[in-house]
């Protein structure tokens, strides 16, 4: 986008439906996750979750909801067969309930 200023640049919209794929792939943990595991676990997971706010940020909160409750689901499991002394993990499912707190809200309040 040579020449566009970045206000007028557009954001891309994100689909619930592939999105509900991704939560699918980057939380589901097939093996036991070691300290780094736990760790790249954690970094892959994180950029789905704010794909995730992002559907909250352009107006569909009430699709995110069930996306974040998924993760968290996911997330959950993973967690009681990870090594997480780094804390990545709970740090991640903070972050994951504070992001279904508030698209609840939001779907709410529309």
């Amino acid at each position: 986008m040579c020449g566009v200023a970045p206000s007028l640049r557009r954001r891309s919209v994100v689909d619930p439906t592939a999105l509900a794929s991704a939560v699918e792939k980057a939380f589901a943990a097939d093996t036991d996750l070691d300290y780094w595991g736990a760790i790249r676990y954690a970094e892959a997971a994180g950029q789905v979750v704010e794909t995730i706010a992002a559907l909250v940020r352009q107006g569909e909160a009430a699709h995110a909801v069930p996306l974040f409750e998924r993760a968290s689901e996911l997330l959950g499991l993973a967690q009681q067969r990870a090594d997480d002394t780094a804390g990545c993990l709970d740090d991640l499912q903070a972050r994951v309930r504070s992001g279904l707190d508030e698209a609840r809200a939001f779907s709410i309040d529309r």
